[in-house]
């Protein structure tokens, strides 16, 4: 039975994603401008989904992080994650995040991400967060600052064979949270 995991903002409403999402994930990996610093050459396919990526984005069910699909005004935006990091021989949760191209440009990305951030050192007790870009991607590293990351490097990527920057945020940089 999977951990209910659920975090709102302001605007966001994030609960553990499902095979639900199914559908809402292929539109989302359709649009090129949304894949374009994935490392991917083609659009993920309902198969692929079915057979790799969602086992893979559903296999932290019984943790109290993993994969989180994204809704403002009930309509399916994106999805986050806070899971194990890929960067090698470090140990720490990592942030991530895809969203529609219709809502780029809007804070969605920091919104949510920072809120994953709080989570992660309130409630979770993390000592660190990470998350890893492609370096063309400047939206995403501006994303990043804005949740008060700093850059601490490059790696090639496991699973898609690209140099990403990492980014670091630790438990004492951030800001203390108003409900305390």
């Amino acid at each position: 039975m999977p951990l209910p995991l659920e975090l709102g903002t302001e605007r966001l409403v994030l609960r553990r994603l499902t095979s639900e999402h199914l559908d809402d994930l292929v539109e989302l990996d359709s649009d090129p401008e949304v894949m374009r610093y994935i490392g991917v050459t083609q659009p993920n396919s309902r198969e692929r989904y079915e057979s790799e990526l969602l086992p893979r984005m559903t296999a932290w069910d019984d943790e109290p992080y993993g994969f989180l699909a994204a809704y403002e005004d009930r309509s399916f935006v994106g999805w986050f994650h806070l899971r194990p990091t890929v960067a090698p021989d470090e140990s720490m949760l990592e942030l991530g995040y895809r969203l529609r191209h219709a809502v780029w440009g809007r804070g969605l990305a920091t919104e949510g991400g920072r809120a994953l951030i709080r989570y992660a050192f309130e409630d979770l007790d993390q000592p660190a967060v990470d998350a890893c870009v492609d370096p063309r991607n400047a939206a995403s590293i501006r994303v990043l600052e804005k949740c008060g990351m700093w850059r601490v490097g490059t790696f090639i990527h496991p699973r898609v064979p690209i140099e990403v920057v990492r980014y670091v945020i630790e438990r004492d940089a951030l800001a203390p949270s108003p409900r305390r």
